[in-house]
C-alpha cells in the first residue's frame, strides 16, 4: 500500500514537473518558431505555431530596419565592461569584510545591504545630472558609469566567502600572500561556482537593462539592443515576424549563458544553500 502511495506521488511530481516545463518553454518555442517561419505563415494566426518551411528572412529584416547589428556590439560592450567592474568591486569588497578584522566592518556590511532596498528608480534623477555634468551622455561610458558596482553582487560573494575555511586564508597570509595575491590565488578559487553564479547575474542584468540607456542615450547607433527592440516593435508593428525575429535576437545570448553555465549556476546555487 504504502509502495503504491509513493509511485503514486511520483508520477503526480513527474506530471506536475512536465507542465511546469511546458509553461516556461512555450513562449521561448514561440518566439524561436515564429521567427523563423516565413511571413504568410506567421499571418496564418495559429495559437501554436508549426515549423515547416523554416527561413531567415525575418531576421535579415530585422537588422535592415534598425541599427540592431550595432545595437547589438553596445549590448556586448556594456554587459561585458558592466559585469566585468561589478565582479572587480564586489570580490574586493567582499574580500575586505570578510577576512580581514577591523573595526566598523559589520556597519559597512549593514550600509551594502542598504543598498538593496532603494529601488533603482529614486536614483536615476542624480545618476543623469552627474553623467550629464560629466560629459557623458550618449556615450557608453555613461551607460556604464551608474553601475561599476552592485551591492547585491557583494552579497552574493560575502556568503560564498563565509563558508569558505578561514584557516586556508590565514596559511597563505602566514607564508607571504599579500591581501591581492590572498583573495586571486587562495579565496577566488575557493569560490569558483559561486564566483561563476554571481557573473550569469551581472552579466544578465546588464542585457537586459533598459530605462537607464534609454535615458541617457540619443542616437540609436549608442543604444542597446533592448532599446532597438521596442523602436523595432514600434516601426514594424505590421509585420510581427519581425519583432519575433528582433527578439529572438535579444533573447538567443541570454539563453546560451544559462544553457551553458547551468552546471556552475546550479552548484553555486546548491553551495550557498549547504552554506
Amino acid at each position: 500500500m504504502n509502495s503504491k502511495r509513493v509511485q503514486a506521488g511520483s508520477v503526480l511530481r513527474w506530471l506536475w514537473l512536465g507542465v511546469v516545463v511546458v509553461l516556461v518553454t512555450f513562449p521561448v518555442y514561440v518566439t524561436v518558431v515564429t521567427a523563423l517561419l516565413p511571413p504568410g505563415d506567421v499571418a496564418a494566426g495559429r495559437l501554436i505555431p508549426v515549423p515547416g518551411r523554416l527561413t531567415l528572412d525575418n531576421v535579415r529584416a530585422a537588422l535592415d530596419s534598425a541599427p540592431l547589428a550595432r545595437q547589438y556590439l553596445v549590448s556586448v560592450a556594456v554587459t561585458t565592461l558592466q559585469a566585468a567592474a561589478q565582479l572587480t568591486t564586489a570580490a574586493l569588497a567582499a574580500y575586505a569584510l570578510v577576512f580581514p578584522r577591523w573595526r566598523g566592518r559589520g556597519i559597512a556590511f549593514a550600509l551594502v545591504l542598504a543598498t538593496l532596498a532603494f529601488p533603482g528608480e529614486s536614483l536615476v534623477i542624480p545618476n543623469f545630472e552627474t553623467a550629464t555634468g560629466l560629459g557623458l551622455r550618449d556615450t557608453l561610458l555613461g551607460i556604464v558609469i551608474p553601475y561599476l558596482a552592485a551591492g547585491y553582487a557583494v552579497f552574493l560573494l560575502h556568503q560564498a566567502f563565509l563558508a569558505l575555511p578561514r584557516e586556508t586564508w590565514e596559511a597563505a597570509r602566514l607564508d607571504g600572500c599579500g591581501e591581492l595575491r590572498a583573495l586571486l590565488h587562495v579565496v577566488l578559487p575557493m569560490a569558483r561556482p559561486q564566483l561563476i553564479t554571481a557573473a550569469m547575474w551581472c552579466a544578465l542584468s546588464a542585457w537586459n537593462g533598459y530605462f537607464w540607456p534609454l535615458l541617457i542615450t540619443d542616437s540609436p547607433q549608442r543604444r542597446t539592443i533592448q532599446v532597438g527592440l521596442a523602436q523595432l516593435v514600434v516601426d514594424q508593428a505590421a509585420t510581427p515576424a519581425v519583432i519575433y525575429a528582433g527578439t529572438l535576437l535579444v533573447l538567443l545570448p541570454t539563453l546560451l549563458l544559462v544553457l551553458f553555465g547551468q552546471r556552475f549556476l546550479v552548484r553555486g546555487l546548491a553551495a550557498r544553500v549547504t552554506a
